[in-house]
């Protein structure tokens, strides 16, 4: 837009809108119009309109009839719907009110026509498609690091109801997802199994809640295209878990490690913590540090192999990749921040290491902190201390 649009916002709390008024009156940005319901067919006559912002929070019935009055004014003008919850039935009335874009309030006028900006510039994107799958159209979104919600629904049979659930993401990352009563990644897999699901995508940021922490590629391991070498990692993986998860249990009974988890595509699979430690908490934390290591490990000379570790008042966090590449494994260990991490812990991670050492072929170069000989292991990768 080469001029300052006018913008329609419809919605009872006066209180966000006066403060986007002065934004766009002392920056000269846009003109915002403020008006109830009732109030919107009289704005719309008085001159056209170049978006408009409709309160997601009110009546599904006030606002379809505030859509039908801007659709029949005015072909094509966006609608940005915005809301203090964005739960998965206020999802769902965006997709049938048919919004260009999804806002959390509050918002500032940056944000708003940044929202307005989008649509135009990603409209492949945008829509209702049917004929994609469901992991191959959120694949693009998370690929493309788009924020946003991808709803999916799931008509009603004789001998099904409907379904209906969404995915949320920021930056390209699935942070929420919800599917009846289910949530997180388990919700998510799900709705890929759902068969001839309407998907719809909708732009924009909802400050959701977070429950899932883990990187989209893992998520979405389970429902790509099975190939040879897929299959065989997962042959290894189920002959090694057993151990693997017995050697954990061992490792979280060492004096000072407060806690041991196995955690697969940056998510917590296995593990546990002494009593005083809060067991979630501790593998929120982990998880959020297994970001940091597959970030680290994507730079172009990431520096030295070895574990990645981080101090947390008086706790240290050590992480470290354990089996091949392709299984996503790693350990996190929760020791006091005093106690020395040093031969006697690592030496522990090579045991644990060592389930899927027998299972593969692939010799390990010896760790830089013990020269002894290399055994049977993965290669070590890059990290951070």
């Amino acid at each position: 837009m080469s001029h300052a649009p006018r913008i329609l916002v419809v919605d009872a709390d006066i209180s966000y809108v006066s403060r986007l008024q002065v934004e766009a009156t002392t920056a000269g940005a846009a003109q915002l119009i403020h008006a109830a319901p009732a109030a919107v067919e009289g704005v719309l006559a008085g001159g056209p309109i170049d978006a408009a912002v409709i309160d997601l929070d009110a009546e599904d019935d006030a606002n379809a009839d505030v859509v039908g009055d801007i659709e029949r004014r005015f072909d094509g003008v966006p609608v940005i719907g915005v809301t203090s919850r964005a739960d998965d039935a206020r999802i769902a009335s965006a997709c049938h009110l048919g919004v260009s874009a999804i806002l959390a309030k509050p918002f500032d006028l940056t944000s708003l026509l940044a929202m307005l900006r989008m649509p135009a510039s990603d409209a492949g994107f945008n829509g209702t498609c049917g004929a994609v799958p469901t992991a191959q159209l959120l694949t693009l979104h998370c690929s493309a690091g788009h924020d946003g919600v991808l709803h999916l629904r799931v008509a009603a049979t004789a001998n099904r109801p409907e379904r209906r659930g969404s995915v949320f993401l920021e930056g390209g990352q699935p942070v929420h997802a919800t599917a009846g009563g289910l949530v997180g990644a388990d919700a998510v897999q799900a709705m890929l199994t759902w068969p001839d699901a309407e998907a719809t995508w909708i732009s924009g940021v909802v400050r959701s809640a977070r429950t899932i922490i883990g990187r989209w590629e893992g998520l979405l391991a389970g429902n790509a295209p099975r190939s040879h070498d897929a299959a065989e990692v997962d042959r290894m993986v189920a002959v090694a878990h057993p151990e693997v998860v017995e050697k954990l249990a061992r490792l979280a009974q060492t004096p000072d490690v407060l806690g041991a988890f196995l955690l697969r595509h940056a998510e917590v699979v296995a593990g546990r913590c002494v009593p005083s430690l809060d067991e979630q908490l501790a593998g929120r934390a982990l998880c959020r540090l297994a970001h940091v290591f597959f970030d680290v490990e994507a730079q172009p000379n990431a520096g030295a192999q070895g574990e990645i570790q981080a101090v947390v008042g008086d706790v240290r966090l050590v992480l470290d990749r354990i089996g091949p590449l392709a299984a996503g494994f790693q350990v996190g260990v929760v020791v006091r921040q005093a106690a020395p991490v040093c031969k006697s812990l690592r030496r522990l991670l090579r045991q644990i290491d060592s389930a899927f050492a027998r299972v593969t072929n692939v010799q390990e170069p010896p760790r830089r902190e013990d020269a002894r000989p290399p055994h049977a292991g993965r290669p070590r990768v890059p990290a951070v201390a």
